[in-house]
């Protein structure tokens, strides 16, 4: 993303009269910022969101708070490296959110269950593991399936699901997040639930 290309495309000239003046104390152009760069944050926020997620708003409003901090503060005078700068700001503030959240373990489900040795338990381990199949056999989006079919019973590496399904071996932990959530979501709906 650079200025004049992208969600937060700015003039290169208008960007430097803007970061100046915010530099200064101008509450318009401050606003003017706000203005600018408002539908892109939403934009990239949403795409490194889970579908859905009420914290939309929020890391909205946290990257545009932050970045005009660091304006306010003088820390950027490039407009051109203004965008990239905004950017790395989503991925981070997204990052942090999903880090501080406890990451939800379905696997440990199934294992736990699988530990317990007594006929009774077996039983119900084979039936879970049975209703899983299930779930995971109607999600929705046919990458979701595959993905965790591929990586979690039928054990395939990282890099022969990204070549099998077309997906950027950088974008792969992103793909799989989602597509576990999903999957959490559709057992919790019907009536599963995990550990804690």
């Amino acid at each position: 993303m650079s200025a004049g290309y992208g969600p937060m495309a700015t003039p290169i000239s208008a960007g430097h009269s803007l970061i100046s003046r915010i530099a200064q104390g101008d509450r318009q152009a401050e606003a003017e910022f706000v203005r600018q760069y408002e539908h892109g944050v939403r934009v990239l926020v949403r795409r490194h969101c889970r579908p859905g997620d009420p914290i939309v708003d929020d890391l909205v409003q946290d990257v545009l708070s932050g970045v005009l901090e660091r304006l306010r503060a003088g820390a950027i005078h490039d407009p051109v490296a203004l965008p990239a700068y905004v950017q790395s700001a989503v991925v981070y503030a997204t990052s942090a959110e999903y880090r501080r959240r406890r990451p939800t373990q379905t696997d440990a489900v199934v294992e736990q269950i699988a530990d317990n040795e007594t006929p009774g338990t077996r039983l119900d381990a084979t039936q879970l593991a049975g209703f899983l199949r299930d779930v995971l056999a109607g999600m929705p989006v046919a990458r979701d399936r595959e993905i965790l079919r591929r990586f979690y019973l039928e054990e395939e590496d990282k890099d022969s699901v990204c070549r099998a399904l077309a997906i950027d071996p950088g974008h792969f932990h992103r793909v799989m997040f989602r597509a576990r959530e999903r999957f959490r979501l559709l057992v919790e709906q019907a009536g599963v639930r995990g550990p804690g």
